[in-house]
């Protein structure tokens, strides 16, 4: 399963108004949007290897991006508690500012890996073409339900041999299926048990999912070469017995792992990137969410607090400057991670990390501290106690 490391969780929005008000944070209202990927995988036997194949999406995403890239991709093998990385070609990372996948299109590969293999599990890292780019790994994992035998060779006779006398004809060889399974649990706890009767079987299989001590029940049966997938209601994904008829051991029984990772409706999701002149943050607070606060710490300078209401987004930004490193934090934070501004590079000289500008006087410097009177007296307002909420924060 597949849960999303939160790095924010449900925070407070008492007196963050004022706050904003007084640090003079300007907050860009604009409908809510969202970067994150989805990864899914399901796994079957095939002439004694297990066949995975993965999907990788762009789960949400603003309007105008288009395309997006993988930059970095971390595939394991698990044998036992034994863990193996392998390479995966479809799933290539891409360097230099090319961006080959559609957002619209789901990015599919096929893994082969042993029979003996337990589990297999996938993370990877995505950047759009806005710049925005997840800052950690989602991982998935797919747990195999049985191992993977490969098909009995039939023995040839050899040349040096004397023919052998003509057998006693002897009944037909039973027919006999030969079933796999692998589970995997989504963010909404829903349990996606595949079931696989391979192609080399040579009878049906039917199976028998049962879960939560048996208030789900659900049997299947699949010609050879076949495979379906079973969903398990959140309510129900525990205790989950797979069994075939014919076989006396099930071919899983227990819980699926938790999602890790997950970004769930109503969660906000932050985002940033880093350009020629700043290091930019943004919130995005999906319509049936809940007001959502951030502070942003730099290691030079003062913190930026930032306050985004349901279906809004906002953004901050900081001046680009080597060695610049920005901190989020919030009310319940988990795993606090220090973020660095990385010059891009196709900046021309002198543009990022240098000397910070003039300070601005006149009417534009007049118009700054009327906006940060309005925002003080708005955040009079905005007393209200937010439920606590997670903030799925990503690059």
């Amino acid at each position: 399963m597949n849960r999303l490391h939160a790095l924010f969780r449900r925070a407070s929005a008492v007196a963050a108004g004022t706050l904003l008000g007084l640090t003079g944070v300007a907050i860009f209202a604009t409908p809510a949007s969202a970067h994150h990927s989805n990864v899914t995988g399901t796994a079957k036997c095939e002439a004694g290897e297990w066949v995975v194949t993965w999907n990788v999406e762009s789960a949400s995403t603003p309007k105008n991006v288009k395309k997006f890239k993988l930059v970095e991709v971390v595939a394991k093998t698990y044998v036992g508690g034994k863990a193996t990385k392998v390479t995966i070609p479809e799933l290539a990372v891409t360097d230099g500012d090319k961006y080959p996948h559609s957002v619209k299109k789901t990015l599919t590969a096929t893994q082969r890996v042993d029979g003996d293999v337990t589990k297999a599990s996938l993370a990877v890292r995505v950047e759009w073409d806005n710049g925005f780019a997840e800052d950690r790994l989602r991982p998935v994992k797919v747990k195999f339900c049985s191992t993977c035998m490969p098909p009995k060779p039939t023995p040839s006779p050899s040349a040096s041999e004397p023919p052998a006398p003509t057998p006693t004809p002897e009944p037909p060889t039973p027919t006999a299926p030969n079933p796999s399974a692998s589970i995997q649990a989504d963010c909404e706890g829903v349990a996606h048990v595949t079931l696989n009767n391979a192609d080399d079987a040579t009878a049906p299989a039917k199976f028998t999912v049962e879960a939560n001590g048996g208030a789900f029940t659900e049997k299947v049966g699949l010609k050879p070469g076949e495979s379906t997938t079973v969903k398990v209601p959140a309510e129900h994904a525990t205790d989950i017995k797979v069994t075939v008829n014919g076989s006396k051991d099930p071919l899983f029984e227990g819980d699926p792992e938790p999602a890790d990772n997950c970004v769930k409706p109503g969660e906000p999701t932050g985002a940033f990137k880093s350009t020629c002149d700043e290091l930019i943050f943004e919130i995005n607070n999906p319509e049936d969410g809940e007001t959502t606060t951030a502070t942003f710490t730099p290691n030079k300078g003062e913190p930026q607090t930032l306050t985004v209401e349901p279906g809004m987004s906002g953004t901050v930004s900081f001046p680009a400057e080597e060695g610049l490193i920005v901190t989020p934090s919030g009310e319940g934070i988990e795993d606090p991670k220090p973020i660095a501004w990385e010059k891009p590079a196709d900046c021309t000289p002198g543009e990022g990390g240098g000397e910070p500008s003039l300070p601005l006087t006149g009417a534009a410097a007049g118009g700054i501290a009327a906006g940060a009177a309005v925002l003080l007296a708005v955040g009079g307002g905005l007393f209200v106690m937010a439920r606590r909420r997670k903030l799925r924060f990503t690059a």
